[in-house]
């Protein structure tokens, strides 16, 4: 680390301060080095496409700075376990945690300055954004006690949690409440005390609100039209400095902004101590197996849909169709099982799981399973022991923000 004066303190009158810089990488004539101070005021985007290396360029900010400041890794991908152990953060695994639980997990740990590791993995999309909006907004609403209490908030892959655009109009509202959030961390996080540093691969997928709200930069490689126009743009290049964006080499960024360099400056990124646990991995051809072999390791049988029954005018569709269904004896059962599936949709489960959730025998399981398969109303298997059903694919679609729960 090296500290110096800070020259504005002597010229206010007010005693000068250390601003503590870390080194994260070299550039021609000498070290790049992190202001950790103009960072917490200016935020940070760490950008470039797959494989400029944007993962261990985070790696070696949070290495340096963890022992100057309190620290919490946003991890979508599963992919910072190890470096959470090396800097002794405490892992959440969002998924066993109620949204409320999250918020209040945020509030404690800017309390207690505790250095925490989120981890969004096994979240479906949306699910993601709800959770980690609501830990966002736990650090946010810290109360004024706190802000004294600084943070650097490592957030990899930001596009996931604050997309550019919504996948379709069921998911916007979601995306809203997630880019809403993400730039109220960023645009009030200043005075807060806190230090949000965004990766993302690329800028056309992150969202312009936050990219706005954001004032240093370290821009890899980038292969698009459209990342690489947007970058240029902020780091001020011509067409012709613009096509260098698509040479670097990974490892290779253009540092800018108030707490990096006073120009874009091309930098390499030194090595980290721990290493990236979602590396791309070496080719390996497919197994030399038989086909027969092959049937047997993928229980094809027992895959196979489940045969429609002959004997049954169920296949009419339309008014006769349902009277038939009604008048069926296992048509009870099918219901039961139609909102037990409902509340685990899109999840899948067992039928003996659903027989001991319905204190049912396992034949009265089956035949409505039987039933409902020849409906198209879900997706199972032949009778056995391993028989497994799920919503159809129709049903699951028209199913809204149905939580995905576990049968009790």
């Amino acid at each position: 680390m090296l500290d110096t004066l800070d020259p504005t303190a002597t010229r206010t009158g007010e005693p000068p301060r250390t601003a503590t810089r870390v080194p994260i990488g070299r550039h021609a004539t000498g070290t790049l080095d992190l202001d950790l101070d103009r960072l917490l005021a200016g935020r940070m985007l760490l950008q470039g496409g797959s494989g400029a290396g944007k993962s261990r360029t985070m790696r070696r900010i949070v290495e340096e700075a963890f022992d100057y400041v309190q620290t919490i890794i946003v991890d979508p991908e599963g992919e910072f376990g190890n470096l959470a152990a090396h800097i002794g953060a405490t892992t959440l695994k969002a998924v066993e945690i109620a949204s409320d639980g999250l918020t209040a997990a945020a509030l404690r740990a800017r309390r207690h300055r505790i250095a925490l590791h989120l981890d969004l993995t096994d979240l479906d999309p949306e699910q993601r954004i709800v959770k980690a909006s609501a830990f966002f907004a736990g650090l946010i609403g810290a109360p004024r006690e706190d802000w004294t209490h600084t943070v650097l908030v490592a957030i990899d892959e930001g596009h996931l949690l604050a997309p550019h655009i919504a996948g379709s109009a069921r998911d916007a509202e979601t995306r809203r409440l997630g880019v809403a959030t993400l730039t109220d961390l960023c645009a009030r996080g200043r005075k807060r005390g806190i230090a949000p540093v965004i990766a993302t691969q690329r800028l056309a997928k992150l969202s312009a609100s936050v990219i706005s709200e954001l004032q240093n930069f370290l821009i890899g490689i980038n292969v698009f039209d459209r990342d690489i126009a947007r970058a240029a743009d902020i780091l001020g290049f011509g067409a012709r400095e613009a096509d260098r964006l698509r040479l670097l080499e990974p490892g290779e960024f253009y540092a800018f902004g108030p707490a990096l360099t006073a120009t874009p400056t091309l930098a390499r990124i030194d090595p980290t101590i721990t290493s990236h646990l979602g590396q791309t991995p070496a080719l390996h051809g497919a197994a030399d197996i038989e086909a027969a072999e092959a049937e047997r390791l993928l229980d094809l049988d027992a895959l196979r849909e489940a045969p429609a029954r002959r004997d049954t005018a169920l296949a009419i569709r339309g008014t006769r169709a349902l009277d038939t269904f009604l008048l069926d004896d296992a048509a009870p059962v099918a219901a039961a099982i139609c909102l037990a599936l409902r509340r685990i949709a899109p999840n899948a489960t067992t039928a003996t799981e659903l027989a001991r959730h319905l204190a049912l025998d396992a034949e009265a399981v089956d035949a409505a399973l039987d039933l409902l398969a020849l409906l198209s109303a879900i997706d199972t298997m032949p009778r056995g022991t391993d028989r497994m059903a799920r919503l159809h694919a129709r049903l699951r679609a028209r199913l809204g923000d149905v939580p995905v729960v576990g049968l009790s």
